[in-house]
C-alpha cells in the first residue's frame, strides 16, 4: 500500500525545501522533456524569487510530503482570463505510481473551483501523458514548439472537473497541521 500523503499550498517560509524539491525536479534525467527552466537558471534566483514563489500570491503551489514530512512532488497552478494553467508537475522518482500525482491533480482541480485546467506535455514525455490521460485530460489540438528545440512539440491538454468531483482515483487526506 503507497504510504498517506498530505497535500498543502506552500507558505513563503517553505521557499529552501521548495527550492530544493524545483531543483531536484531539474536535474532529473526526464526534465529536459518536462521543463522548461533550465538548472543552472534555477540554482542562480535569489532566496527573494524562491520566498515569492513559496508565498503563492496569485498562483497556488501544492506539495506532497510523505508520512516523515518528505516532500515527495508538487506542481502549481495559476489563473488565465480562459482557463487554470498547471505547470512544474514534478513527483520523486521512488513516489512514481503511488498515487501521489493524482492526488496533485485533484488538488489542483480542488483550486480550479470547476475551471478547466490545462498544461503542455512534451512529445517525448511518454510517461507524463500517460497519467494526463489516465486522470482524464484530452488534445485541445494545440501545439507550441520547444524553446530548446524547435523541431519538437508540446501538446496542450485539457481537463474539465466532472460534475462529483475532481479527477480518478481516492480522496486527498487533510495536511497535517
Amino acid at each position: 500500500m503507497p504510504p498517506p500523503y498530505a497535500i498543502r499550498s506552500t507558505r513563503r517560509e517553505d521557499w529552501r525545501e521548495l527550492r530544493g524539491l524545483r531543483l531536484a525536479a531539474l536535474a532529473d534525467p526526464a526534465a529536459p522533456v518536462a521543463f522548461t527552466e533550465r538548472y543552472d537558471k534555477a540554482t542562480a534566483l535569489p532566496r527573494e524569487e524562491w520566498e515569492k514563489r513559496a508565498a503563492g500570491g496569485d498562483r497556488g503551489t501544492f506539495i506532497g510530503e510523505d508520512p516523515t514530512g518528505r516532500w515527495m512532488g508538487m506542481l502549481s497552478v495559476f489563473s488565465t482570463p480562459l482557463c487554470v494553467r498547471v505547470v512544474g508537475v514534478y513527483v520523486r522518482p521512488e513516489a512514481r505510481g503511488s498515487g501521489l500525482a493524482g492526488a496533485l491533480m485533484r488538488r489542483a482541480a480542488e483550486w480550479a473551483n470547476g475551471r478547466e485546467l490545462r498544461l503542455h506535455v512534451h512529445e517525448h514525455n511518454e510517461r507524463a501523458a500517460r497519467f494526463y490521460a489516465s486522470f482524464g485530460f484530452r488534445p485541445t489540438g494545440a501545439t507550441d514548439t520547444d524553446p530548446r528545440n524547435p523541431a519538437l512539440r508540446a501538446y496542450e491538454l485539457a481537463y474539465r472537473p466532472r460534475q462529483d468531483g475532481p479527477g480518478p482515483g481516492p480522496a486527498v487526506r487533510p495536511a497535517r497541521r
